[in-house]
């Protein structure tokens, strides 16, 4: 149904329907109160899009997702779409796989399907160039979490060092002295960071990760357990590992239960990111919280600003982080 099915019903112009749809002036307040009958009385509902495109401006968002199977990223989501709804904003969601190699592709899908600006969640330094095309092209962009480094966009996130760093000198307070790193991708700024605040943390103590320098892999459960299988088969007398996520360590403890290898009294675990499943049960995860809700809300905002026409210098904003100190780092007796 369009606004030309209402106009030959009310005998009136599409014109004359538009502006008493809208509520400008143009039309008598008789003839405004008759087209609004009409369209009520047919179910007409104006098209938020087509309105938009004529006026030239939309009220959508991209967020792009590197893993939406990952609890962290839906989580992420929902505090972008609440706090974009507040201002008459939708969010359109896409996955671009933890590899990234979508990356490019999706953004310039979300900016064809009229998204004002981006929200990324796994940018890698090799993404210079394409922010560099959506900056020629004036579309805003904010990185969440993860960020270029001199990339003059607007970032939000954690000091995932620091976290990191205290997690790992906790770890060795309990007097844990072979202790091993299961971390992230080194593409990621993140995983980065917290593998620098792990290693520094250790060094501190005069300790290194046995497996060193075999520190990197995928953020997921399977790959947490496929390394947790190399790991203990190469190194039986690891009595810790910290790792880059709460998805990895779920892995080791997978793997863990398999083998014998008891949590907390033959091996400290911990994880990242403090997940719900985290503190659930009998799991209980020493881990890093992440305020990822209000870390998708202050990234939906910062976007917001600069399409209500902020041109000021790029923003960089951390947030509180909480180390979660459960069972599975429990001192030894």
């Amino acid at each position: 149904m369009t606004m030309s099915d209402v106009a030959r019903r009310a005998g009136v112009s599409a014109a004359a329907v538009s502006y008493a749809l809208s509520g400008a002036p143009g039309v008598s307040d008789e003839s405004r109160q008759r087209i609004l009958a009409v369209a009520e009385e047919m179910g007409f509902r104006p098209s938020r899009i087509a309105r938009e495109l004529r006026s030239g401006t939309t009220k959508a968002i991209g967020l792009l997702l590197a893993d939406i199977a990952n609890p962290f990223y839906t989580e992420v989501a929902g505090g972008v779409v609440a706090a974009a709804a507040e201002e008459g904003y939708e969010v359109f969601v896409s996955h671009v796989g933890v590899d990234g190699s979508r990356q490019s592709d999706v953004a310039f899908a979300q900016v064809d399907r009229n998204c004002s600006g981006l929200i990324f969640t796994s940018l890698v330094a090799a993404d210079k160039p394409l922010l560099d095309k959506l900056r020629h092209e004036k579309i805003p962009v904010v990185q969440l979490y993860r960020q270029i480094e001199d990339e003059p966009s607007d970032w939000v996130g954690i000091d995932d060092y620091s976290a990191s760093f205290e997690m790992a000198s906790h770890v060795v307070a309990t007097g844990r002295r072979k202790v091993a790193i299961l971390g992230g991708p080194d593409t990621s700024s993140v995983s980065v960071n917290r593998m620098n605040g792990y290693r520094d943390a250790l060094a501190k103590a005069g300790l290194h990760a046995v497996n060193e320098p075999d520190v990197w892999g995928e953020l997921t459960r399977a790959a947490g357990a496929l390394r947790a299988r190399a790991l203990f088969a190469e190194h039986p007398e690891i009595d810790a590992i910290v790792c880059g996520n709460d998805m990895i360590a779920l892995g080791v403890l997978d793997v863990s239960r398999e083998i014998g290898k008891r949590v907390p009294e033959d091996l400290a675990l911990t994880g990242f990111d403090d997940m719900s499943f985290s503190s659930a049960g009998p799991l209980q995860l020493s881990t890093v919280t992440v305020p990822r809700d209000l870390m998708g809300q202050r990234a939906a905002r910062m976007l917001l600003q600069r399409l209500a026409g902020d041109k000021g210098p790029a923003r960089k904003e951390l947030l509180p982080y909480g180390i979660q100190v459960r069972d599975t780092t429990a001192r030894r007796v």
